[in-house]
């Protein structure tokens, strides 16, 4: 092979050699790398997207003992709620001996005279009113059983309500609704134990003709929601349960299911009962399965909105108090 072959393959070799370098510097150009980095940035926000979406939806119940105090004008103490006692509503002796004395205090404006009458009357409302219906009430129960304890029981609340006419038990209502309006969060709990049915009859609706009488029920019901969160707002677990149950019957407007979950949220929230966590935690669970993500996001936020509420109202009442 000659002197100039010989450089001429030299030369050949080397521009082969650039040549492959250049393609390869060319394919693992900027463009290329942006577009994987942009793919995985993607791929990050999406993870984090979804890490953030499930930690959303996670039921972390707080302790009710360290409540921290959201919104000025708190009525908290040291940083708990003040856990409210609703007042006995009983007496030792007769009804009517406390009567004209309740009748007093509630016609002059004391809310818990409202309650405490509205109570008793309510608790009379089925008691027999003289001795002849407290008769035909023994035999009727004689007939289908032979229970001593139940005699017993309408033998004594027949003694306690003697004295109390029909039409002044009837006004139970009448007293309840005064308190309620005022604020009165034990009475607002009582109106919210009412059924549609017996607020009808009890208040002598049940023959009016049909518009009528769909007029005035509903026009209770929407009272007795009303009455409900307003009680719940101040941190009532008995309204709350209330408004958990008629909204998952989803017979009370839109969106029954979520609004159920968000109350059933709050009960978790602020229960001191073993017994009523592990209930409301189950039915949580389940609601679960019924829910979209965004209907679940929807509830957490209605709950923690409520929860504000009711911290800086700085109240809880107990079922059992």
């Amino acid at each position: 092979m000659t002197q100039g072959k010989i450089k001429m393959s030299v030369l050949l070799i080397i521009l082969i050699a650039c040549l492959t370098t250049y393609l390869l510097n060319l394919t693992d150009s900027p463009a290329v790398a942006d577009s994987s980095n942009i793919a995985l940035t993607n791929l990050t926000n999406h993870s984090l997207k979804t890490t953030v979406k499930a930690e959303a939806i996670t039921v972390n119940p707080t302790n009710i003992s360290e409540p921290k105090a959201i919104i000025e004008g708190t009525r908290e103490k040291n940083g708990q709620l003040v856990v409210i006692h609703r007042p006995d509503w009983k007496f030792d002796g007769k009804l009517v001996e406390q009567l004209e004395r309740l009748k007093f205090a509630a016609e002059n404006g004391d809310n818990e005279a409202n309650y405490v009458l509205a109570m008793n009357l309510r608790y009379c409302y089925h008691s027999p009113v003289d001795d002849s219906a407290l008769e035909l009430k023994l035999e009727q129960v004689y007939e289908f059983s032979d229970n001593e304890l139940a005699v017993a029981n309408i033998t004594k609340k027949y003694e306690y309500c003697s004295g109390i006419t029909q039409r002044q038990r009837n006004q139970f209502y009448r007293y309840s609704e005064t308190a309620a309006v005022n604020g009165y969060v034990a009475a607002q709990e009582n109106i919210g134990s009412i059924t549609p049915e017996f607020f009808m009859e009890s208040q002598g609706y049940k023959n009016l003709e049909r518009d009528e009488f769909v007029k005035m029920r509903d026009n209770f019901i929407e009272k007795k929601i009303g009455f409900l969160e307003q009680a719940a707002q101040n941190g009532s677990i008995k309204a709350l349960i209330s408004l958990s149950n008629m909204n998952y019957s989803q017979n009370y407007g839109e969106h029954g299911y979520v609004k159920s979950f968000a109350f059933n949220q709050l009960i978790l929230e602020l229960t001191q009962s073993n017994k009523t966590y592990n209930k409301f935690s189950w039915f949580q669970q389940r609601m679960h399965q019924q829910l979209t993500s965004v209907e679940i996001d929807g509830a957490f936020a209605m709950s923690e909105h409520w929860l504000e509420i009711i911290r800086a109202n700085g109240t809880l009442y107990l079922p059992e108090n």
